[in-house]
């Protein structure tokens, strides 16, 4: 039937953009090894050349690409791991810049090295739709300003 007939562009998937020879046949692979090299998703992005739009869909609609990125970040992560183990079995933590490595590990998997913990106090877990401030600006008098001045006002008479 008519009906059930799609018009419109084709949606673009993985398998797509390796069919067009916008991506290397090879890209699971790739993306893998990304990862075995400690490297972050920008690096992802950045060798297959799409935009950060077209990674987010691509993370969405292809179950294996959201597979192949999600195993490069553990890879990535357990590359950053191994180099501060290995320098501490060998004795040679002094090399470890850790305030670099603590920075790194922190901007690339955020989700779970991060060292903020967010605490809802106020809303019991509950939106807030109201987020309206209201400053109340209270004037207070400084009684022994008002004496010293009453008091020059009667030392000058």
């Amino acid at each position: 039937m008519v009906e059930d007939m799609k018009t419109g562009k084709k949606p673009f998937t993985i398998d797509l953009l390796v069919q067009r020879g916008r991506i290397p046949e090879t890209w699971y692979e790739d993306i893998l090894e990304i990862g075995r090299q400690g490297k972050a998703e920008i690096h992802i992005v950045n060798y297959m050349d799409i935009s950060w739009k077209t990674h987010k869909t691509l993370m969405e609609r292809s179950q294996k690409y959201f597979q192949a990125v999600n195993t490069a970040k553990k890879l990535s992560e357990n590359w950053w791991y191994d180099i501060v183990h290995k320098e501490w079995i060998e004795g040679n933590s002094k090399n470890i810049n850790s305030q670099h490595w603590s920075l790194m590990v922190r901007n690339m998997f955020g989700e779970r090295w991060s060292d903020r913990k967010e605490h809802d106090i106020t809303s019991k877990g509950e939106k807030i739709n109201d987020n309206t401030i209201s400053v109340e600006i209270i004037k207070t008098t400084n009684g022994r300003e008002n004496h010293e001045e009453s008091s020059k006002e009667e030392g000058d008479s």
